[in-house]
C-alpha cells in the first residue's frame, strides 16, 4: 500500500492511472472503486483541491473516452465523477482545510441526506418508483424458476424492502465514500506521519448537533405525519450510518486502550456479517450515546 501511494503522488499522470485504472477494474471487482476514490482523495489531501481537480476532470476525460471506445457511450465516466470521484474530491478538500475528520464524516453525511431529498424532490412517489425497479430486476430469476419463482412472494418481500431502499442506497454511498477518505488519510500518515491517522480515528467523536439532529430525524419519522415522516426515515437511516462509524471508533479505540488482541475486532466485524441490521442497530446507538458519556475519557481513566 505504501508503495502505491508513493506512485499516485509522483504525479498528475500516474494519479489519473490508478484512478482510471482501478475504477475500470471495479467494473469486474466493485469494492476497488474505494482504492479508486481513495487515489484521488490522497492527491486532495496532499497537494490541495485545484491538484485534485485537475486529476478528477482529467479521470473523467479519460474513463469517458475509454468507454466511447469500448461501449460506444460515455456515461459511465461520467457516473464515475458524480457518484464516487466528485464527493471524495469534496471530501478530500474539507478534510485538508478543517484538519478535522469528524468535519469531513459529517459533510458526506449531509451528501447522504441532500440525495434522500433530491430523490423525494424529483421522483415523488419514491417507494412506487422503487418497487417498480426492483420488480425488474427480479423478473429474470422469477420467470427462470427456482426459489424466486412464486411471484406473490416475491412482490411481498419487495413492498418490504421497497420503503427504506433510498435510505439504504444513499447511507450505502456515504459509507463507501467514508471509506475511501479514510484509506485517503491512512495512505497519507503511512508516507508522513505514521500512526497519526489510527489516533484521528479513535478519537472520532461528530459533537452534540449532529447527535441533535439524529435524534429529530428519529423522532420525526416515528410519528403520524405521512410523507415527512417517510422522508424522515430514510434520513434517519444516514445519520445513523454516520453514528455506526463512531460506534467502530469508540470499539477500536477501546481495544486499543486495554490493549486487547486483535482478534477482538475480527470476531466483531464477522459477527456484524451474519446479524447486520441489528448489530448496526446496537453500534449505532452506542456511537450516538458516545456524544453525551464519552466512553474513551471514562475507559482510560479507568485502565
Amino acid at each position: 500500500m505504501k508503495a502505491l501511494a508513493s506512485f499516485i503522488l509522483r504525479g498528475p499522470s500516474q494519479a489519473i492511472l490508478v484512478v482510471v485504472g482501478t475504477a475500470v477494474l471495479a467494473m469486474m471487482l466493485p469494492p476497488l472503486s474505494v482504492v479508486s476514490s481513495a487515489a484521488l482523495g490522497l492527491i486532495t489531501l496532499r497537494m490541495g483541491w485545484r491538484y485534485g481537480a485537475t486529476v478528477m476532470l482529467g479521470s473523467t476525460a479519460f474513463a469517458a473516452g475509454l468507454a466511447w471506445v469500448s461501449l460506444g457511450n460515455a456515461l459511465p465516466g461520467l457516473v464515475f465523477l458524480g457518484v464516487v470521484w466528485l464527493p471524495l474530491w469534496v471530501l478530500g478538500w474539507v478534510l485538508r482545510e478543517t484538519r478535522s475528520l469528524a468535519v469531513a464524516t459529517v459533510t458526506a453525511g449531509s451528501f447522504g441526506i441532500a440525495s434522500v431529498l433530491l430523490t423525494y424532490l424529483l421522483l415523488g412517489d419514491v417507494t412506487a418508483w422503487w418497487q417498480q425497479v426492483l420488480l425488474n430486476m427480479f423478473e429474470p430469476a422469477m420467470e427462470s424458476g427456482g426459489p424466486l419463482a412464486e411471484r406473490s412472494r416475491v412482490e411481498s418481500m419487495l413492498a418490504e424492502i421497497a420503503p427504506v431502499m433510498t435510505g439504504i442506497l444513499a447511507a450505502g454511498m456515504v459509507i463507501n465514500a467514508l471509506v475511501g477518505l479514510y484509506l485517503a488519510r491512512g495512505w497519507q500518515a503511512m508516507l508522513y506521519n505514521p500512526g497519526g491517522f489510527r489516533s484521528e480515528f479513535y478519537a472520532l467523536r461528530l459533537g452534540k448537533i449532529p447527535a441533535y439532529v439524529a435524534l429529530v430525524v428519529v423522532a420525526l419519522s416515528l410519528l403520524p405525519l405521512g410523507g415527512l415522516a417517510a422522508v424522515a426515515g430514510q434520513v434517519a437511516i444516514v445519520v445513523l450510518a454516520l453514528y455506526v462509524v463512531q460506534g467502530l471508533a469508540l470499539i477500536h479505540a477501546i481495544v486499543a486502550l486495554r490493549k486487547l488482541h486483535v482478534a477482538w475486532l475480527v470476531s466483531l466485524y464477522v459477527v456484524t456479517f451474519f446479524v447486520m441490521p441489528h448489530l448496526l442497530a446496537l453500534m449505532a446507538l452506542v456511537g450516538l450515546a458516545d456524544t453525551w458519556i464519552d466512553f474513551r475519557r471514562r475507559e482510560g481513566a479507568s485502565v
